[in-house]
């Protein structure tokens, strides 16, 4: 018993040790896979693509480091200062542009069925060096056919759309097209896009295609977090695994690529989890060129706690479904007369309409 004492204890010991060494091998992989399904199983969050590179390395990489002139030089820094931020939340969405210095340029806001969007075309037209005379010129023109809302949107305001009488006009349009007696058809599987478990299968596909093609190591931690990189083994491999099941999707519609076109090319992509969730992706575009230079890559931050996305208040109303028939109209007038499209649930006497009823197709 005093011989089998050490035995065991030495044998425990040996155990416990590969079990360390096998979870400290593992522990990579596992953590970026568990925060990967954290992310991806949050129904919101912020998420903002840019481009990160000094200029010298922008112009290396997409530029083939040519000579600049002062206005590709300005494009770069544009490119490099400009980032688009999306936020989803349970009923809710926003889009939120910046363009080089301009904080907002560009907005776009769903909440409560109503579309809301502004833009500070002021400082956007500055930007692109047009000037005011220009601009009012343009919105005067289109203001005089119908589009008043312009005058506001040049001003910078919001304008707000209440998309539910869209449905129905839509829904009008469905029967006046589908046919005589088939009222409004119901969308297939195949039409209305993936389906659930087209989407589960995708899924598995895309998780099991990367266990077998990808490997992770840890590079330390940072201010942003614990720092990964994940290495696809074959750009061409991976593809080949998934693309049995992206063929499946209606959207795809054989505009996929043969995988002989994919390269047959390891793929790297820097990776960064934080509180157990993906936090931040970066793509290195060195990676697809024959560049030198310092490192160029897409980034994308993700914060799980999205941008609180509200309705503007005094937001400009615009009538879209009216805007639409005023369209239609002047689309079946010029088609030789719009009884066709009388009766159409949303749209009512497209006759009576006014406005752009001198417009023609």
């Amino acid at each position: 018993m005093k011989l089998r004492n050490p035995v065991i204890a030495a044998l425990l010991a040996a155990v416990v040790l590969s079990a360390c060494g096998a979870a400290e091998k593992l522990s990579p992989q596992v953590a970026v896979r568990d925060a990967a399904d954290t992310t991806v199983n949050t129904k919101q969050g912020t998420f903002t693509f840019s481009l990160v590179g000094s200029e010298d390395d922008l112009n290396a990489v997409l530029n083939q480091g040519a000579k600049l002139s002062d206005e590709d030089r300005k494009g770069l820094q544009l490119l490099g200062q400009s980032h688009l931020a999306l936020t989803t939340a349970p009923g809710v969405f926003g889009l939120d542009v910046k363009v080089g210095a301009i904080d907002h340029a560009v907005e776009l806001r769903y909440v409560g069925k109503k579309l809301y969007a502004r833009a500070d075309v002021p400082a956007i037209a500055n930007l692109m060096g047009t000037s005011p005379a220009e601009v009012n010129q343009a919105v005067q023109g289109l203001a005089t056919q119908g589009l008043g809302f312009l005058k506001d949107a040049a001003a910078g305001k919001w304008l707000v759309a209440d998309l539910g009488p869209m449905s129905d006009m839509l829904k009008g349009f469905a029967q006046q097209f589908g046919g005589a007696g088939q009222g409004v058809v119901s969308p297939t599987p195949s039409s209305s896009g993936p389906t659930p478990s087209q989407f589960q299968q995708a899924r598995d596909a895309v998780g099991k295609a990367l266990h077998d093609n990808t490997s992770v190591a840890k590079q330390g931690s940072d201010s942003t977090g614990d720092h990964y990189v994940v290495t696809v083994s074959s750009a061409r491999n991976l593809y080949s695994a998934i693309l049995p099941v992206l063929s499946q999707f209606p959207m795809a519609d054989g505009k996929l690529p043969p995988a002989a076109q994919i390269p047959d090319r390891p793929v790297t992509i820097d990776t960064w989890v934080k509180s157990g969730r993906i936090v931040r992706l970066e793509l290195p575009l060195n990676q697809f060129g024959t560049a030198s230079a310092g490192r160029v890559a897409v980034r994308l931050d993700i914060d799980p706690d999205p941008t609180a996305v509200a309705a503007p208040a005094d937001a400009v109303p615009v009538d879209v479904a009216g805007i639409l028939g005023k369209f239609v109209q002047g689309l079946s007038s010029g088609l030789g007369g719009s009884s066709g499209l009388q009766g159409v649930p949303g749209l009512g006497n497209l006759g009576n309409l006014g406005g752009l009823g001198g417009v023609r197709g």
